[in-house]
């Protein structure tokens, strides 16, 4: 499955990162890239996938919250 990348700069470091999203037989790898500080990718079920997209959600309505 053919899934863009997504670029942004790193709110902590500002460095260059990319976040690569693939699937993999039965688990989704997540890859998360910053150009200076190297790589991590994971691997995740169903249940994982659907748990980090709960707290993801989450997440974004606490920024949604604090923007006047």
């Amino acid at each position: 499955m053919n899934i863009p990348p997504i670029s942004f700069i790193d709110k902590d470091s500002g460095d260059e990162g990319v976040v690569l999203v693939r699937v993999s037989g039965d688990a989704v790898g997540l890859a998360v890239s910053l150009r200076k500080n190297g790589d991590v990718e994971v691997f995740l079920g169903a249940e994982e996938l659907d748990r980090l997209i709960r707290v993801l959600e989450d997440a974004r309505r606490v920024l949604r919250a604090k923007i006047p």
